[in-house]
């Protein structure tokens, strides 16, 4: 059950952003129809978006300051200033600007971003929306960090202390209350604590909408995240898959959608008909066959595959060695995978990942989530049609309970270790096994 509230939603600062960048690409735009040296406009609004991205001008993080923002501002201008110089001279009869009109724009820009961090601000201080409930550990660094939040003054968080006794183990349902009655988002521990805390405490992580930070004085020495700062009190965030990052997670689903859109174009446009035509011919039913299964965070989802099997009403009951509900033709398709290959539908729909945990039954989930307390955390990104654990040995039917813990460790080590390097090895490891043919796959 996730203990926490969801987290303040992104598209309240939407408006923010449709608000800062719209007025200045308007303006860029105005500018390029009304005076003959302005640069090329699509050119420049490139320039532009790549300058703020690199210096965060369009971040609204928690510890954010008139002062930093105004850093990034000049830091942004500065480098878009770089960037159109020396493209203007590489290619100098493209590539032109007007002094006056840059001046302009900036001023734009600075007017702009100071409206909009100031009502963020305001809001922050007095909508209740905009704020975020945190718990921190009752410590030495604990104190210092709801000192630092205090003269911040503008972050928006409500701060509930806890007692460290709440994170030992056997008091740990008073944590759990704690955080349900005061509808906390994210916890905040003394980094010295990380080898003293419990799995209990961390696991906490693989609960969607938990947040865990780690709390540190200037003077520590931190891995893993780059660190941010509330006054002199750094803050590391843990994150349980390296996809908790927007970026990567926004980067994975461009891969998929466009990974899917060349197998459903250049492979299943045609290689449907066909085989639709002969599972038709070998045995009455559908084409497709569609069935529940749970996804992320357990939520059900239709997941497409070409029909292997006769018609029947056992669907819940999984495949097993020599089947007598599947069709001469689904012995073949299931050898070798394509009944699968409707799925990268579902990767096109956003239920699925090319590459991720395969997703069970309803009743072997129910099944093994009683069996293995690890079992949900396999759960904690989209399924995928294909996975590491399917190209280490541990895919095709389970004849054993054993077989699915040896598969649990697969999946978590997958979302512990995500790579684009990862998903692309895995890609390659399952083209190569659908060419040899598996024993397992039944």
């Amino acid at each position: 059950m996730n203990t926490f509230k969801k987290r303040t939603p992104l598209f309240l600062y939407t408006p923010f952003l449709l608000f800062e960048i719209g007025a200045a690409l308007f303006f860029l735009y105005f500018a390029r129809g009304s005076y003959e040296t302005a640069a090329p406009s699509s050119i420049i609004v490139l320039f532009w978006i790549f300058s703020t991205a690199v210096t965060k001008l369009y971040h609204y993080e928690r510890n954010l300051t008139y002062t930093k923002q105004f850093q990034r501002f000049i830091f942004s201008s500065a480098l878009f200033l770089i960037i159109v110089y020396v493209a203007s001279l590489i290619i100098a009869n493209a590539i032109s600007f007007s002094i006056y009109i840059m001046a302009v724009f900036f001023s734009v820009v600075f007017i702009t971003k100071a409206a909009a961090v100031s009502l963020l601000f305001w809001l922050r201080q007095n909508v209740k929306s905009f704020q975020e409930n945190i718990l921190v550990y009752d410590s030495k660094t604990g104190k210092q960090f709801v000192r630092d939040v205090i003269d911040l003054k503008r972050t928006g968080y409500n701060i509930t202390v806890a007692d460290k006794q709440m994170f030992e183990e056997n008091e740990f349902i008073k944590l759990i209350e704690t955080v349900q009655q005061n509808n906390i988002t994210a916890i905040f521990i003394p980094f010295e604590r990380l080898k003293k805390l419990g799995s209990h405490t961390l696991n906490l992580a693989w609960e969607k909408q938990n947040k865990l930070f780690f709390m540190a004085n200037y003077n520590t020495v931190t891995f893993g995240n780059n660190p941010c700062f509330f006054g002199l009190t750094q803050i590391v965030r843990f994150r349980t898959s390296p996809l908790d990052d927007m970026v990567k997670t926004i980067l994975k689903r461009i891969f998929d959608v466009l990974f899917s859109l060349i197998i459903i174009l250049l492979f299943l446009s045609w290689f449907v008909p066909l085989l639709a035509l002969v599972i038709v011919l070998d045995s009455k039913g559908p084409v497709f066959f569609v069935q529940k299964r749970p996804g992320r965070d357990g939520k059900l989802f239709p997941c497409i595959k070409f029909r292997s099997m006769t018609t029947n009403n056992r669907t819940e009951k999984a495949a097993s060695r020599n089947d007598i509900r599947i069709t001469r033709i689904g012995k073949v398709i299931r050898k070798t995978s394509i009944d699968e290959l409707p799925q990268f539908f579902n990767v096109l729909f956003g239920q699925m990942s090319v590459v991720g945990p395969r997703p069970n039954l309803i009743s072997q989930n129910e099944y093994y989530k009683e069996m293995f307390k690890e079992y949900p955390k396999r759960m904690y990104l989209k399924p995928g049609i294909t996975g590491l654990a399917q190209v280490s040995g541990a895919r095709g039917g389970i004849e054993h309970d054993l077989e699915m813990k040896h598969r649990i460790k697969y999946d978590i080590f997958y979302i512990r270790h995500w790579s684009f390097a990862l998903d692309i090895k895995i890609i390659i490891h399952t083209a190569i096994n659908l060419m040899r043919g598996e024993d397992k796959a039944y």
